[in-house]
């Protein structure tokens, strides 16, 4: 536990007090126009047609919903939330999209949605010796449990990183249990190592996590499991709890006031949005995009639906004569809403995918490179390395990693084992790629267009469109896994 504590007290020295000694300097360009650009080969230059600027003006149309959103009357929990109107406000403006650009059969498909949990309002203040701090970044976790109408006021301890050694012998039962993390990108339930699980199993009545990245974010967490009312914490307002707690020592500790109205609200809907380019034959190629976000949700996913309408708009300028397969594009919902609702009707209807060559998940395609250096994040101009997943045979494999070398994609070293994200219901339906990754502002409330380079969109769509051009040179066999070949026989 002493091991542990020396450490959290200097981290949280280092990140309090460093920050102001390694401010950067003045910028000599303007980032927006200097991000890395790649060149492309004279076989690729039909793809520049795919312009990363246009495809940047869908990341701003969506944030600006979101912002709406929050402006009428939700300042606390807002974004593109599954059931609500921003949900319905986005659905309207895919559909215009895809009119627009001249896909058929354009429709929505209204999806009943399973009672859904929102947090009306909250409100979380610590009081020492005369003192209170208000703390305005708290965010409950999904699905967290509210509190009684009066509200919960609760003794707070701080558990520095809630290792197993820091919560030795410490009694949490009844109390408000803070502790820190440098998890930095972890928004579920295994972050810090279970931390939230072996706090909650000794007791307490609410749990924070300080999310370790300078500022004050406010940061949504996916659902974590917790059977009492469970927060994020943006940095400086877990400086300032650590502090009232240690200047309280030998004395009254700090009360912590929680309120957290939570409603759960039935006979929601969302819906899929569908468009369709056809082609000259029975099969199909699939390219999906989930609509919805929290906050502004700039790269989750208004960078994904960005790719999806430049894949669109690029296949829709090119003769139905010329298109082998009939591409289907599909903005689905509830992924961030814990049902997952779209996603799992895909899988319920494996019938649909009998002939396609290919499932396209678009997924945050396009984030800055965030760099967390000298207590704070700095930005740089490039794009953040994706995760990536391919499943298929060995020459689709082939054509995608080509694809991405050719247009500048920056991923991991290695492929992801399994899909993630919005594809992980269906990914075994039939051959299927993807990629996907946020930074260091994922799912918080710093997520803005501003953060989403127009090189990153470009890059991923124009590599996403080769690979569909040249999977449409084979067959469906071809593109197979060997057992799923054998299994379709």
């Amino acid at each position: 536990m002493v091991k542990s504590s020396v450490f959290l007290a200097l981290s949280l020295v280092w990140v309090t007090s460093v920050a102001s000694a390694q401010e950067p300097a003045k910028p000599l360009y303007v980032l927006e126009d200097s991000y890395l650009r790649w060149r492309l080969l004279p076989a690729e230059q039909a793809y520049l047609s795919i312009d990363g600027k246009h495809l940047k003006q869908y990341v701003e149309d969506l944030t600006a919903i979101s912002r709406r959103y929050r402006d009428h009357g939700h300042p606390q929990f807002w974004g593109r939330i599954t059931g609500t109107e921003a949900d319905a406000e986005n659905a309207q403006w895919l559909l215009d999209k895809f009119r627009k650009i001249g896909l058929s059969d354009v429709r929505e498909q209204s999806l009943d949605l399973p009672p859904q949990w929102v947090p009306a309002s909250w409100s979380v203040s610590a009081s020492a010796s005369g003192k209170t701090v208000a703390l305005e970044s708290a965010q409950p976790t999904s699905t967290s449990p509210g509190t009684p109408a009066s509200g919960l006021d609760l003794e707070a301890v701080d558990v520095a990183l809630a290792s197993e050694g820091d919560l030795a012998g410490r009694d949490l039962r009844g109390k408000a249990v803070f502790f820190y993390s440098a998890d930095y990108t972890s928004r579920q339930a295994p972050i810090s190592d279970y931390a939230i699980k072996r706090i909650g199993d000794r007791g307490a009545a609410a749990i924070f996590v300080i999310v370790g990245l300078p500022g004050n974010l406010r940061t949504q967490f996916y659902p974590v499991g917790s059977t009492v009312p469970t927060f994020s914490l943006g940095l400086q307002d877990g400086v300032a709890i650590r502090d009232l707690i240690g200047q309280s020592r030998g004395g009254q500790p700090p009360r912590v006031k929680i309120r957290l109205d939570v409603k759960t609200v039935p006979n929601l809907k969302t819906a899929t949005v569908w468009g369709s380019l056809p082609g000259t034959g029975d099969e199909t190629i699939f390219v999906v995009a989930h609509r919805d976000g929290w906050f502004e949700g700039a790269t989750d996913n208004a960078s994904g639906v960005a790719t999806m309408l430049g894949l669109a708009e690029y296949f829709a300028k090119i003769p139905r004569e010329q298109r082998r397969r009939t591409i289907h594009f599909l903005g689905t919902s509830g992924h961030h809403d814990n049902s997952g609702m779209t996603g799992h009707w895909l899988a319920d209807h494996k019938e649909m995918f009998a002939k396609t060559a290919l499932i396209i998940n678009c997924e945050h395609t396009s984030a800055e490179q965030l760099v967390y250096r000298g207590g704070v994040i700095r930005r740089t101009n490039t794009t953040v390395p994706l995760r990536w997943y391919v499943g298929g045979s060995p020459r689709l494999e082939q054509i995608v990693v080509k694809a991405y070398d050719a247009f500048g994609v920056a991923t991991y070293a290695e492929p992801e084992p399994s899909a993630g994200g919005e594809m992980g219901p269906y990914y075994q339906l039939a051959p299927s790629l993807q990629l996907i990754e946020g930074n260091l502002y994922w799912h918080s409330d710093r997520e803005t267009a501003e953060v989403v380079p127009p090189t990153g969109l470009a890059a991923s769509t124009r590599a996403y469109a080769k690979i569909i051009t040249d999977v449409n040179q084979l067959g469906l066999k071809d593109l197979l896994r060997p057992q799923a070949t054998e299994a379709r026989r």
